[in-house]
């Protein structure tokens, strides 16, 4: 059965070489344990044993055969995103990494399909680096924060990559990084517990309420996390819709849960009858299997728990494991 995780990173090299590098612009370093390990330390409470599963191509083949995942959709961490620096470095290093990222599908092209990154902060440049990422370097999608520097998706000015994206044709992934209210949930990890998944909630209904989708029906959005929090309190915002127009209806003339099956969403959600939920509401054709692989937040064997989730059918189980990917990325598989 072919398998695919839409939900894979690595840390190219270029951020790792500037880790290294004393006072650099993006908030990262690469430090020296007791024990000898190196630890990668980002912005957003990242903090990490640098192992060769967050770099190395053969140990991310090694481990997808492991969990019986035939490709991956590969894309640069969300520590590497940078749309804290300043725009320039930011520039710079989003190429660089795309080179890397491309150079990597290009050695594995039966393993892989790249995601590129943007410097967000820079939105022409943003649009350049991302036709430059499909036209030239061949890649086949985006990944994107959930927020840039606090702003949320709806901002106009940040309306325009979406419109490229949209004419590129490709998939654009969307990821929470450094959640809204990160300083209230320092205890119990909670600003990945909660913090991400309510960070998704954030970005789902900015780009819906914002008429993103609405104004862009032919943009193709993943969400990561299995949407967060957006598709179970999504009742609510329906209501919202209903009750305060003033705020609610400016930018769409339907309500919220309209929208939902145009989007798509990995199936991380740890719990079965979740999964279920998030089926019946958005469509089977719209789930992908992720792993948010190299981190622990990812389940373990991500193709295994699609296939012993007993409320799914056989071919739900085909589609979300690898057929829905498929079409998304428009390729040709036999299954």
């Amino acid at each position: 059965m072919f398998t695919l995780d839409i939900h894979c990173h690595f840390f190219p090299q270029a951020f790792l070489d500037e880790a290294r590098k004393r006072d650099n612009p993006f908030q990262a370093s690469i430090e020296l344990g007791s024990s000898g390990q190196e630890y990668l330390i980002c912005t957003g409470d990242f903090r990490h044993p640098l192992t060769p599963d967050f770099y190395d191509a053969d140990r991310l083949i090694h481990d997808m055969d492991d969990r019986k995942v035939r490709m991956s959709a590969v894309s640069a961490a969300p520590p590497t995103l940078s749309y804290w620096a300043d725009a320039p470095s930011a520039c710079d290093l989003a190429s660089r990494m795309n080179d890397s990222i491309a150079q990597r599908v290009t050695a594995y092209p039966d393993r892989f399909l790249g995601l590129a990154t943007v410097p967000l902060q820079d939105v022409d440049t943003s649009i350049q680096e991302a036709r430059r990422a499909i036209k030239e370097l061949g890649l086949h999608g985006f990944q994107i924060g959930s927020n840039v520097n606090g702003r949320n998706l709806n901002h106009p000015e940040l309306f325009p990559f979406f419109a490229a994206v949209a004419e590129l044709g490709v998939p654009l992934f969307i990821h929470p990084y450094i959640p809204a209210g990160a300083e209230r949930m320092q205890d119990y990890y909670l600003h990945n517990l909660v913090g991400m998944v309510a960070e998704t909630g954030l970005a789902i209904a900015s780009i819906i309420f914002g008429g993103i989708v609405e104004r862009l029906p032919e943009l193709k959005i993943c969400f990561a996390h299995a949407g967060g929090v957006f598709p179970y309190i999504v009742g609510r915002h329906d209501h919202g819709y209903l009750v305060r127009e003033q705020e609610c209806r400016q930018a769409i003339p339907h309500p919220p849960s309209y929208y939902l099956p145009a989007l798509h969403f990995d199936a991380i959600t740890f719990h079965p009858l979740a999964l279920r939920y998030l089926v019946d509401l958005v469509g089977t054709d719209q789930v992908i299997i992720g792993s948010d692989y190299p981190f622990d937040m990812g389940p373990v064997q991500p193709v295994d728990t699609i296939l012993k989730n007993p409320t799914l059918t056989e071919e739900e189980k085909r589609k979300i494991c690898g057929q829905n990917a498929a079409a998304l990325f428009s390729l040709k598989i036999m299954n």
